[in-house]
C-alpha cells in the first residue's frame, strides 16, 4: 500500500476513534477541606467502564486530583452549605 494512502486513511479514521479518557490510576483517601471548598467540578470514575478503579476526579483551579469515592458525601455537604449561604445573602439584600 502506498504510504500516502495509508496516512490518509489513518487521518480520516482518527476522529472516529474518539478521545482516550484520562483515568485515575490511584486515589488519595484524604483530601483537606480547604481544597474541597475550592473544587470547581468533579467527575465520578467507575471501574465498570474504561478505567480500572472507582474514583472521583476533582477539578481545582485547572488541576485534576484523584480522590476516594467517599469524598462525594463531603462535597455534597459543602455544596449544600454554599447554596444556603447564597440564599441567605440574597434574602438579606432584598
Amino acid at each position: 500500500m502506498d504510504l500516502r494512502a495509508f496516512i490518509l486513511i489513518l487521518c480520516l479514521s482518527l476522529p472516529a476513534i474518539g478521545a482516550i479518557p484520562k483515568c485515575c490510576v490511584k486515589t488519595t483517601p484524604f483530601v483537606p477541606i480547604p481544597v474541597l471548598k475550592l473544587v470547581d467540578k468533579y467527575d465520578v470514575q467507575s471501574s465498570n467502564g474504561v478505567c480500572d478503579i472507582d474514583a472521583v476526579k476533582l477539578h481545582v483551579k485547572g488541576r485534576r486530583y484523584c480522590a476516594d469515592r467517599n469524598v462525594i458525601k463531603i462535597l455534597q455537604v459543602i455544596e449544600e452549605r454554599r447554596r444556603q449561604r447564597q440564599a441567605k445573602a440574597s434574602w438579606t439584600s432584598i
